[in-house]
Parts: structure tokens; C-alpha cells; sequence
């Protein structure tokens, strides 16, 4: 008997797809957010199609890691994919290893290294690195950095980082409201403003 959250005929439609299709993988996108409780739909969607693997989604969110548990236990069957975003390039490979660090609270940095170097060219470093030490610093860096942590997933990527995993999503929203903020206070400013700080601290209506 079928879970009640199960449709018969969608799921016999499924069973017709894939013995007309006969595709190579079949994958069930799983919820992260419902975690335990996706092995009941987990066993049911492997008995009744026999599924190759699956996909996990909303791995940006606060669960910590229980539905990828339940995939493997009760089907035997890999995990594929993650999705911590709305986006194609969201879609990453599922490492075990480093759900286990995740669930554990000790970060994943492996992770982290990647989208960094995805974000962020070595001689774009080594410019910001130079305009840091010249004291250079203005508020079009400040914006460059910023689209550069967004490109990355924005501050979600401080879950990554060990000792963060107990971060709300409420915590990060309200903070991604502050720079939102900022980033709306900067584009108001002229490219001269931007460009020198200092002539917002000598002009009081600016400030």
C-alpha cells in the first residue's frame, strides 16, 4: 500500500515513463527540509521504480543532513547531487565526506576552497591585496566584494566555515537585509564619492 502522500496513477504514469524511456538514471529529487521523514517516500519511489539515485535540495537550509541519511539507508542507493540554491550552477556533487563534517558542526572547507576559486581569480587577489596595503580601500571595493560573496552564495557560505552550522537562516536574512542596505546607500553616491571616502566625512549633508 502507497503512502498517502502518493498518488497511484502518478506513480504508475512514472513506472510506464521509464519502461518506455529506458532512461539510464533515474533520480528522485528529495526535499532536505523533511528530513527523516523522506524515507518513507524514499523506500516507496525505489520499490515501486526502482530509482538509481537521488538529488537532494534546499542543502542551504537549516537541516543538518537527515534526509541524506535516510536516502541511503532505506534504498542502498547513492546520492548524486546537492541543491543549495534556485540556480543551475547551485547543482553540485554530493561528497559524503563532507555531509559528515557538515552534520558534525566542523564546517566544509573543501567546499568553500572551490566556490572561492570559481569567485575569484588569483590576480584579482593580489590587486585587492595591494589596495589594502596602500590604504587604498573605497567603497567600489566594498561593492566588488560584495558581488564576489554573492557570486559565491552570498553568506550562506558561512555555514561552510566550522563553528557556524548553528547560524540561523533568520540571522543570515537580517544581515543580508543590512548589506542590501549599504549596497543601496553606495549606489546613491556620485563616482566620486565612491571613489574618495574621505569627501562624505567632510561634507555633513552627505552624511
Amino acid at each position: 500500500m502507497l503512502p498517502a502522500q502518493v498518488d497511484a496513477n502518478l506513480m504508475a504514469e512514472l513506472q510506464d515513463i521509464k519502461a518506455a524511456v529506458q532512461a539510464t538514471d533515474t533520480l528522485l529529487v528529495v526535499d532536505a527540509m523533511t528530513g527523516q521523514e523522506a524515507a518513507a517516500l524514499v523506500k516507496t519511489f525505489n520499490d515501486q521504480v526502482d530509482i538509481s539515485g537521488a538529488i537532494l535540495t534546499k542543502m542551504d537550509g537549516d537541516s543538518r543532513g537527515g534526509a541524506a541519511l535516510s536516502v541511503r539507508e532505506v534504498s542502498g542507493k547513492p546520492i548524486k547531487f546537492v541543491g543549495t540554491g534556485e540556480k543551475m550552477d547551485a547543482l553540485e556533487p554530493f561528497y559524503p565526506e563532507r555531509m559528515a563534517q557538515r552534520i558534525l558542526g566542523m564546517g566544509d572547507m573543501l567546499t568553500l576552497y572551490e566556490k572561492a576559486q570559481e569567485a575569484i581569480k588569483e590576480d584579482e587577489v593580489l590587486a585587492f591585496q595591494k589596495r589594502l596595503e596602500a590604504d587604498a580601500f573605497d567603497f567600489n571595493d566594498f561593492m566588488e566584494q560584495f558581488k564576489r560573496m554573492s557570486n559565491m552564495g552570498g553568506l550562506q557560505m558561512l555555514k561552510l566555515m566550522p563553528g557556524f552550522s548553528g547560524v540561523s537562516e533568520k540571522q543570515l536574512y537580517e544581515v543580508e537585509k543590512k548589506l542590501k542596505r549599504y549596497e543601496g546607500m553606495i549606489a546613491s553616491m556620485t563616482e566620486e564619492e565612491r571613489a574618495n571616502p574621505q569627501l562624505l566625512i567632510s561634507s555633513p549633508s552627505r552624511r
